[in-house]
Parts: structure tokens; sequence; C-alpha cells
């Protein structure tokens, strides 16, 4: 995730702490459902898998890149208003 940093490094820094706090916090609101609706990248898991480690085994939990691309994906899923 680039960042711009326009006037200092303490700017900069500041930016990207409150951008990957963000991350996280995506991250964490994420449903088994949601992290499993993106494949792997990592693994190569297909939509619905889960992740395995290098032997071929389960992992206890999905790699970091697929919550992030899960957490990037419900961000630009579109809403619907129903309200009319």
């Amino acid at each position: 995730m680039p960042v711009m940093c326009v006037e200092t490094e303490q700017n900069c820094a500041f930016l990207q702490r409150e951008m990957s706090h963000h991350v996280v916090m995506k991250i964490r609101e994420l449903t088994p459902k949601q992290i499993l609706s993106v494949p792997c990248t990592t693994c190569g898991a297909a939509v619905g898998e889960v992740c395995e480690l290098h032997t071929g085994a389960p992992r206890t939990e999905p790699h970091r890149d697929r919550k992030l691309s899960a957490a990037d994906a419900v961000e630009a899923k579109p809403v619907h208003d129903n309200s009319q």
C-alpha cells in the first residue's frame, strides 16, 4: 500500500501507522465466509478452500495476504440502498 508523504518523515510515519491500523481493523471484522470468498495468492487455495501449509496440511488460519485481499474485496463491493 503506497503512502504519499508530503511534508515530513514524521508525518509519513504517522500516516503509515494509521493506515496499517485501519487494515488490521478491517481484517478483524471479516467473517470466515468473507475470507474464503477470495482465492489465496500465497498457497493457491481456491475460493471456498482453506489455506494449506507447505506440507499440504490445512492451516489453522488463512494467510495474511488472503485476508487483505478479502478486506479489499469487501470494501470494494457496492452497497445497495433498499430505502427506495
